[in-house]
């Protein structure tokens, strides 16, 4: 019964993260914090400006809402830069105005602001009003309340349960082992059986391929983006399995890419497969299943102990005197890739390795007697 509250309490959680609730929380948190404190210290009755900056550098990961508020601050600071001197010096007023909204407008499609360039002309419009009408104490609070706002906001999303993106990553990598495991017990099928590989894996087997590597690399780098700047112990420890990952999915992009090269051979070659003996054949198809087992098994540390039995075994066969496919180019070609696919999960992934105390220097080795 316990386990069946966790799992749908996890579930819940799971939904709920998925909708965005927690973003929107945080986001909430920084919105009201930023009203209160505005009201209590800078004696603003409607602190529009302060809240609306902190709903919107509020982000999903900590490292997105501190360049979500970088940008920000960035276009505000330059619309203000921009109206001053168009407000103080150029006259008349409407020649001033145009020229301030020409200026912001040219500098808010920078691209490094991002869809944050809007604040470029917006902070600039208020900015040149302000100082136009002689109120310097207003133009004052306007930005102490968006300054208060980026602190809040960049506050909340680093202290209130920010995300660790582990789950997804560590989900998209398994399923992308899975998926080229079977493709590989596939093309073993498709060459016992002497069929196409679209015939046993289906039509659509390389763009199946193509979306789940694209999902996993998705993931891996959505996951080692939440643990930046992150302060929860969990994104700790994820950052340390981080570089693993980039390399289980780099190996297994590798044996992807090797998977398709071999499919592709074997459609364009159907006729000369067909007539294959069975002491080409039947090794061949095994040396598949091995591979696929070897694959599905790439998760970091050691490789697979029957690696090396398995690229002896394809050195035997491809040596002369071995019955190959009608061309010993052909046979060739079939092996190639296969060696290529063993030699990419025959690299091993080092260990995650100790943490490192300090602080000035930690990227220097230990030296150890």
């Amino acid at each position: 019964m316990h386990s069946v509250h966790s799992a749908q309490r996890s579930a819940l959680l799971s939904r709920l993260r998925r909708a965005g609730c927690a973003e929107a929380a945080r986001a909430t948190v920084a919105a009201g914090l930023t009203w209160q404190t505005c009201v209590l210290l800078l004696h603003v009755s409607d602190p529009y400006a302060g809240a609306i900056a902190a709903l919107l550098v509020v982000e999903s990961t900590v490292v997105a809402t501190i360049g979500a508020a970088t940008r920000y601050a960035a276009g505000c600071l330059l619309g203000v830069l921009v109206a001053i001197p168009g407000a103080l010096y150029t006259e008349p007023g409407m020649a001033g105005l145009a020229l301030v909204v020409f200026v912001s407008v040219l500098l808010a499609r920078h691209g490094f602001l991002g869809h944050h360039g809007l604040h470029v002309p917006t902070t600039a419009l208020i900015t040149f009003a302000l100082v136009r009408g002689r109120h310097p104490s207003e133009l004052g609070t306007h930005l102490a309340e968006i300054v208060l706002g980026i602190a809040f906001g960049l506050a909340c999303s680093a202290l209130l349960f920010p995300a660790v993106r582990a789950r997804p990553a560590e989900r998209a990598l398994e399923d992308l082992r899975l998926l080229v495991a079977r493709h590989l017990d596939g093309l073993a099928d498709a060459v016992v059986r002497h069929e196409r590989p679209r015939n046993v894996l289906g039509p659509a087997w390389e763009d199946d391929l193509d979306t789940a590597l694209a999902r996993a690399r998705t993931a891996v780098d959505e996951a080692n983006e939440s643990t930046r700047w992150n302060p929860r112990p969990t994104a700790r420890r994820r950052r340390r399995r981080g570089h693993l990952d980039h390399r289980v999915l780099r190996t297994l992009t590798g044996v992807a890419g090797q998977v398709t090269a071999t499919g592709r051979l074997l459609e364009a070659d159907s006729g000369a497969a067909d007539d294959s003996g069975p002491a080409f054949a039947r090794p061949y198809a095994r040396l598949l299943r091995t591979t696929a087992l070897c694959a599905y098994s790439c998760r970091g540390g050691r490789p697979h102990p029957a690696l090396p039995a398995a690229r002896h075994a394809v050195a035997r066969l491809g040596a002369p005197g071995c019955e190959p496919p009608p061309g010993a180019a052909t046979d060739q070609r079939l092996l190639r890739p296969l060696e290529s696919a063993l030699t990419c999960l025959s690299e091993p992934t080092p260990a995650p390795s100790a943490r490192s105390h300090r602080i000035l220097d930690p990227l220097r080795p230990t030296p150890r007697r």
